[in-house]
């Protein structure tokens, strides 16, 4: 298969779009809940000319605990995101008895994670985040336990034919290899009872002859 990219087959490269499709608009809309955050205490509570240091003190308190808040919220649903991405993967993996491993530490290589940054802006460049769910929704991944799942039983039933009629064949190889041995020994076998049996009539005749016999009957002729 091709390789994009990521050093991925374009298959999974696909999928790894898709998430990042799936991250953007998750990252535009709490950007929005940040910016409302703002815009309420601006439209609430900045309508003197003047405030005291407790009263801006007050304010700014206020105003990191909501922020603070979206942050901590998006973190956590963006955790949860990716166990969620990771059980598809493993649930698929143990469908055919694999155990994936993943590197932790890689996931603080700035190199990478540059790069990774690189080809979203690439990828994703003139587009905006709020329009990428809709292209998401259609472009929706195989099911996991339906046609992706089924595609690799596809491949490994193909497999599986073309090992079997390669056996087939060494098989018929072998059987006419047999076939030809088998009747090169009933040939051979027969070969031995004819000679065994010319053997013994030659021992029988020599065991029958008699020298005295022989001379005697001579010795009548002469009379």
């Amino acid at each position: 298969m091709a390789t994009g990219s990521l050093g991925l087959n374009d298959h999974h490269q696909a999928t790894v779009i898709n998430y990042m499709r799936f991250a953007r608009y998750q990252r535009s809309q709490r950007l929005r809940c940040v910016d409302a955050c703002f815009e309420d205490l601006k439209s609430s509570r900045l309508f003197e000319d003047t405030y005291t240091v407790d009263e801006v003190t007050e304010m700014l308190d206020g105003l990191l605990t909501v922020v603070r808040g979206e942050v901590d919220e998006e973190l956590l649903n963006t955790s949860h995101t990716n166990v969620l991405l990771l059980r598809q993967l493993f649930q698929q993996a143990e469908k055919w008895h694999l155990k994936l491993q993943a590197d932790i530490s890689e996931l603080e290589n700035r190199e990478l994670l540059e790069k990774i940054k690189d080809f979203e802006e690439a990828e994703f460049m003139g587009t905006s985040r709020d329009t990428d769910l809709s292209a998401l929704a259609s472009s929706k991944l195989e099911p996991l336990n339906e046609s992706g799942t089924t595609a690799l039983l596809s491949m490994k039933i193909q497999e599986l034919e073309q090992e079997n009629e390669m056996l087939r064949s060494r098989l018929g190889n072998v059987e006419k290899q047999a076939l030809g041995v088998s009747e090169e020994k009933s040939a051979l076998s027969n070969q031995l009872r004819s000679k065994e049996e010319a053997l013994k009539a030659a021992m029988n005749k020599k065991k029958g002859y008699d020298p005295a016999e022989v001379q005697e009957l001579e010795q009548q002729v002469s009379l």
